[in-house]
């Protein structure tokens, strides 16, 4: 009797032992979701948006224009280019002096042969003050671009940890930035080449920083990968009215979601996270050295 009751005790004992890390690593894998995913494309969402709007209101009244260059608008009103519009210039032509571009492919200066001109480089990374704001709005876009690519694709594959309402929720607000961006007339960012953009600054289950962005634009290897990039800010001008605007439209609502999304599993992975913390005590009983339970703290 006391050999059967031993027995029942001992295969209970494991199947709850089986039951708590079964659910510990679930959570384990929805806090590491959370972080390598969830809360970096919010936070990738929430700068884009920011910066975008900043940029438009920029151009709408600038602080200080590029020379006595005009640009034309829809309605055929004539406007002042901002700096910025010189800044973003310099970084895709390696050229301070270089005249607006009017038409991509009648450009006097081939971006690709300026970076084989080691000086024009040189000086280019001399003004990295100056030319911060233009290099940051880009790589924060890239960036955006890197997290949304991936994770449209983990969720119509299944691969993240969420309901199937979440999934379809949260591709289909993907979807609408990547479909405003393009434009309706594909005007704006083509959303083929939002996808490769996307996948090029992906490394080590993250986007690349900053530094390593700034060093990939103006090499001779590695700029081609950012051309559309480069022309979308370039003529940034002719899209903050429509493609821009629609664009940030769609960030705060894709925003908005995502805020809500995060809060409520992170309440749920702190409750699950002291419930655990039960079952391991009640078998503390009859295991003759009983593991310490580690307190796992989500930064």
């Amino acid at each position: 009797g006391n050999m059967l009751s031993d027995l029942v005790k001992v295969v209970a004992g494991a199947l709850i032992a089986l039951a708590v890390k079964e659910a510990f690593d679930r959570w384990h894998s929805k806090v590491k979701e959370r972080q390598t995913r969830w809360l970096p494309l919010l936070q990738a969402a929430q700068d884009l948006r920011t910066k975008l709007l900043d940029l438009v209101q920029r151009y709408r009244t600038p602080q200080s224009q590029w020379d006595d260059h005009l640009w034309k608008d829809s309605r055929g009103m004539s406007h002042p280019l901002p700096s910025e519009a010189r800044d973003f210039h310099e970084l895709y032509l390696l050229d301070f002096d270089a005249e607006p571009i009017e038409d991509f492919n009648r450009q006097p200066i081939n971006p690709g042969e300026r970076r084989h001109d080691a000086a024009s480089v040189r000086r280019v990374k001399a003004r990295v003050h100056e030319l911060n704001r233009a290099t940051v709005s880009m790589h924060k876009m890239a960036a955006y671009l890197g997290y949304a690519q991936r994770m449209r694709r983990e969720l119509r594959q299944g691969q993240l940890l969420v309901s199937l309402a979440t999934q379809r929720e949260i591709a289909g607000l993907l979807d609408d930035v990547r479909a405003q961006l393009n434009g309706s007339s594909g005007a704006g960012f083509i959303d083929d080449l939002q996808d490769l953009l996307g996948e090029s600054v992906w490394e080590n289950e993250g986007v690349i920083g900053y530094y390593a962005f700034r060093e990939r634009i103006l090499s001779v290897a590695g700029w081609e990968q950012f051309n559309e990039l480069f022309r979308f800010f370039v003529h940034f001008h002719y899209k903050a009215d429509h493609e821009v605007q629609d664009t940030v439209e769609a960030l705060g609502i894709l925003c908005v979601a995502l805020e809500h999304m995060v809060r409520l599993r992170w309440r749920w992975h702190s409750g699950l996270r002291n419930a655990l913390a039960i079952p391991v005590r009640c078998m503390s009983g009859w295991r003759r050295s009983p593991a310490p339970v580690r307190s796992h703290q989500v930064e």
